[in-house]
């Protein structure tokens, strides 16, 4: 089975018997890529399927199979954005502090390897590229912070004492017309900030979970912390994302750079996280994320032809 040892995972059997929680953004990208590979035996679960949030129904499930890794990819995001969680606060908590401690601590005594999906937004500011060790400036204490930065702070520290390995990801964006999709997410607001960003394409993210699982010794480069900055390598502006579009004859006619603060006084009802995280801890392992701009032009191209086939403007 995989076995966690200061930061590095380590395989001794040919097929890893893996079970994905969460059927969101996240989790369907994770089953369509592993259901079909072979090294992989994968159980896909919704809180619709089977209420894992609960504690004795989440053991009953790992004593239904013999699982070597869970991953966590659920959550409380808010639809259409993290606003709704300033309305929703006792869900945005319970989804993403309260569950994952439990699914960890469940995990450990099963000695099954736990991976949370998580999120960098609990950083803010262009003083550095945030690195792992650094401490959240844009989550509980941050007065200006959101809910949902907060929760996704708070989450963390609900992991420590476990085996959980935390795989922080920022900005998502893929191949498809997700309304998930950041690329999409740009495509529909009228009124946007030219903010430089992480970002993480989910079609990489994918691979490097895949690979930390698959590596026969997967070593985090010193980073004992068992949290890992999952971004491509390059930050890129909003301009950066519309000028790929606009190459690709995808725009909003609508389009209206505001200024941040602007934004925030008239259009949002609580704060954005705007950073940059340091990748320097995957680069060193030797499983850095490819390059933004060629990764964001094969998504754009991607969607293009999906919003061709199903004549979409």
């Amino acid at each position: 089975m995989l076995t966690l040892h200061r930061g590095c995972f380590h395989r001794d059997i040919n097929i890893v018997n893996i079970l994905i929680l969460g059927k969101g953004y996240v989790g369907s990208a994770l089953h369509e890529s592993m259901h079909v590979d072979d090294s992989w035996s994968v159980t896909w679960l919704s809180k619709a399927d089977k209420s894992y949030d609960d504690r004795n129904t989440f053991i009953n499930i790992l004593n239904e199979s013999n699982y070597d890794v869970v991953i966590n990819a659920s959550g409380y995001t808010g639809r259409p954005n993290v606003d709704a969680c300033e309305t929703n606060i006792d869900d945005t908590w319970y989804y993403n502090v309260v569950v994952p401690g439990m699914l960890a601590d469940v995990c450990n005594l099963f000695e099954v390897e736990f991976v949370q999906i998580s999120s960098g937004c609990i950083y803010d500011g262009y003083e550095k590229a945030f690195d792992e060790w650094d401490e959240p400036n844009f989550g509980i204490p941050c007065i200006r912070s959101s809910w949902y930065s907060k929760t996704k702070h708070a989450g963390e520290l609900a992991l420590l004492g476990t085996n959980a390995v935390i795989l922080r990801i920022r900005m998502p964006f893929c191949e498809t017309t997700s309304e998930r999709n950041v690329i999409m997410k740009l495509l529909k607001y009228n009124n946007i900030i030219n903010q430089e960003n992480s970002v993480t394409n989910i079609e990489d993210l994918v691979e490097f979970i895949t690979s930390l699982i698959k590596a026969t010794a997967f070593y985090g480069a010193g980073n004992q912390s068992n949290i890992l900055n999952v971004v491509n390598p390059q930050p890129i502006k909003t301009e950066d994302i519309i000028n790929m579009l606009k190459e690709y004859d995808i725009e909003n006619p609508k389009w209206n750079f505001i200024d941040l603060d602007e934004l925030l006084e008239k259009h949002t009802t609580t704060g954005r996280s705007n950073c940059v995280l340091s990748s320097e801890s995957i680069e060193k392992m030797g499983f850095a994320l490819p390059d933004t701009m060629k990764s964001l032009e094969r998504c754009v191209r991607s969607i293009k032809d999906e919003m061709a086939d199903k004549n979409l403007h």
